[in-house]
């Protein structure tokens, strides 16, 4: 029997939509308005999909409402973003085509990413669509990235 806490975190899933796309389809909404539908459409056809993660170092339409500045290690991210609801695995969107596409544990993704410095932007999906982490080129542009809960 789930609990309440697991009832309270599960997010409704389009029957034609894997987890993997579900993840992605929610990053969408941590950009501004006028961005969102043109980030959703970049994802599906490959050489779209493979423009979208090259400019992924480029992305400037973070909406500010949803995406707080951080610079904590990896540890303390993953803290952040349990107490913030995320399980142990997330789901990785990345420049670096090694990440992209997988789903690791958060642990390992945090490390791999936000511990080693990498030079590759990446987004860290945690709850599809309310929880992420954003990892640009550029040492400033790391965001811990929520939709408030209603």
């Amino acid at each position: 029997m789930r609990s309440f806490e697991q009832t309270r975190r599960q997010t409704w899933q389009a029957p034609w939509m894997d987890e993997g796309e579900e993840h992605e389809r929610g990053l969408a909404r941590f950009l501004v308005g006028e961005w969102r539908a043109r980030f959703r459409e970049s994802l599906a056809p490959a050489k779209r999909r493979d423009t979208l993660r090259s400019q992924l170092p480029h992305l400037t339409h973070l909406d500010p409402r949803f995406a707080t500045p951080t610079h904590e290690s990896g540890r303390v991210l993953a803290a952040q973003l349990r107490e913030k609801g995320a399980e142990d695995h997330c789901y990785l969107l990345s420049e670096d085509p090694d990440l992209d596409g997988r789903e690791l544990p958060l642990d390992e993704a945090l490390a791999a990413i936000a511990d080693s410095g990498s030079p590759h932007a990446t987004f860290i999906s945690c709850v599809p669509g309310k929880l992420a982490y954003f990892h640009g080129k550029e040492s400033g542009d790391r965001y811990l990235l929520e939709l408030p809960t209603k």
